[in-house]
């Protein structure tokens, strides 16, 4: 250690920092938000991760359901509780990352010059030097001189007209056992809705989350599982190294909130729900750190920091679109199987993959390779919505999708059909036969959606779907899987005719 750090070190120790109070740059934000609007009842929750609370064993976790509760019932001694339990944690963990996360969780309740020292220094043996630096000046309260790039994405357009028609599908990329991927928390190692509140280096990746507490067992297909933690199981399966990137930080700038590069430079946005898990930590008002991160734009940091040459995360906001964009010029792979956003990168050449399928290929997977020929006069049923219901909006995506073709002079014969609830797959069916058209462009999520998409495509040979935010969920992961020739899936990057 260099005779600084020692130096600095020894002054905060005399300094201390102790206070009575924990946790004060929190108690701003409503943590009940996201849980009441997610269709939870707020005291039904409470009950059930108290429960929780009983099981679990690893003390990392057991912090954050302490903090949780003490947060959600307003309870002090809660909050002293999971700074207990931090402070336990830490002597059993032999992960210097975890340590720093560890570090900066105690100084963030404490507010705490100490514990942010200690925080740098962990940092520092980890490599990381932007989170070293912003602990160090985080502990003498200095001026933090954040650097921020609100620039957004590009117009793209492509360099020629179709004159025929299009091929969507035909993109594709390997991952190989040299392959390194980095996903995002939320719904991989954690998920803190469904109270699965585990460690977050945890490498028990689960595969069902908050629908496993209203499904029925049948309709539930855990073999195949749900959201980015089924994905990544299987790719982990495979023999593909996994790591999360877990604690970004996060910082507000003009009332919005900002996600970092790994220079330390704020510029992929962040939607404010994902700030208010419960399960944040606030170092100031304007400053944070999300353990239980959730899209593309939380894993730049630790994504280029851990070399990694793939990523996996959630694509529904457009602060997500240009973090996978920014990852793809960086020469990594991306998979954005929730991809309502997505279409923001049509014509833009970048190597990322949508609600794209994959598949063994000798010693690789392969990601994508659907191709599907559409000619410009033929009729294409694209499912829309405008419904605000909670979880419906992905039903747009397909219309995004289209809408953005339409934009850059693709002149498809496009024919809209609207949805307003879920389990409208037969409005989509009933137009395509109305209209004799093979195609149809939609969001597959359920069992409804799915049997009566597979009806339709066991009808004819020639019929087609283009799948759209289904490769998540176990029903479009299923149908893609039987019906090989006859799906595809997002093309941001289609091939003109």
């Amino acid at each position: 250690m260099k005779k600084w750090f020692i130096v600095l070190f020894l002054s905060i120790l005399i300094l201390g920092c102790a206070q009575t109070e924990l946790d004060v740059p929190a108690k701003q934000y409503d943590f009940s938000s996201v849980i009441v609007n997610s269709g939870f009842d707020k005291n039904e929750f409470i009950t059930n991760l108290e429960m929780q609370m009983k099981k679990e064993e690893d003390l990392f976790a057991k912090g954050d359901i302490a903090l949780m509760l003490g947060r959600l019932k307003n309870n002090h001694e809660l909050i002293f509780l999971a700074h207990d339990f931090y402070y336990r944690k830490i002597e059993f963990s032999n992960n210097w990352e975890e340590k720093a996360i560890l570090f900066e969780t105690i100084a963030s309740l404490e507010n705490s010059k100490y514990y942010y020292l200690r925080a740098a220094d962990a940092w520092r043996k980890v490599g990381n030097k932007f989170r070293s630096k912003l602990a160090l000046k985080l502990s003498f309260n200095s001026n933090l001189d954040l650097e921020f790039d609100l620039s957004e994405l590009e117009d793209y357009s492509f360099d020629k007209k179709a004159n025929e028609g299009i091929v969507i599908g035909n993109s594709q990329f390997e991952l190989t056992k040299d392959d390194l991927i980095v996903s995002q928390t939320d719904r991989v190692t954690r998920d803190w809705l469904s109270y699965q509140l585990q460690n977050p280096f945890s490498n028990n990746i689960l595969k069902t989350f908050s629908e496993r507490l209203t499904y029925p067992e049948e309709e539930l297909l855990p073999e195949i599982g749900w959201h980015e933690g089924a994905r990544v199981s299987e790719i982990k399966d495979f023999g593909i190294e996994h790591k999360i990137a877990t604690s970004t930080i996060v910082a507000k700038y003009d009332g919005k909130w900002y996600a970092p590069n790994e220079e330390g430079i704020f510029m992929f946005e962040v939607p404010e729900d994902k700030i208010l898990y419960p399960t944040t930590r606030f170092f100031r008002e304007d400053l944070a750190m999300v353990v239980d991160t959730h899209g593309i734009n939380m894993l730049v940091d630790q994504a280029m920091n851990y070399k990694a040459t793939a990523v996996i995360g959630c694509c529904d906001y457009p602060g997500k679109i240009k973090a996978a964009k920014y990852l793809s010029d960086k020469g990594l792979k991306v998979i954005c199987n929730t991809d309502r956003f997505l279409p923001e990168l049509m014509a833009s050449g970048a190597n990322v993959l949508g609600s794209a399928p994959f598949k063994i290929s000798g010693d690789k997977l392969l990601f994508g390779d659907r191709p599907m020929e559409i000619s410009l006069n033929e009729p294409i049923i694209v499912m829309d919505t405008v419904s605000e219901e909670y979880g419906m909006s992905y039903y747009d995506t397909p219309a995004r999708y289209f809408s953005k073709l339409e934009l850059e002079g693709i002149d498809l014969n496009i024919i809209p059909v609207e949805v307003n609830d879920f389990d409208q797959m037969d409005k989509v069916i009933m137009k395509a036969r109305l209209k004799n058209s093979n195609i149809i462009a939609i969001r597959l999520f359920s069992l409804g959606d799915y049997k009566g998409v597979k009806k339709w495509l066991e009808e004819d040979s020639r019929h087609k779907a283009i799948l759209f935010h289904s490769e998540a969920y176990p029903y479009g992961y299923k149908l893609a899987r039987e019906f090989q020739s006859q799906t595809s899936f997002d093309d941001i990057n289609p091939i003109l005719i």
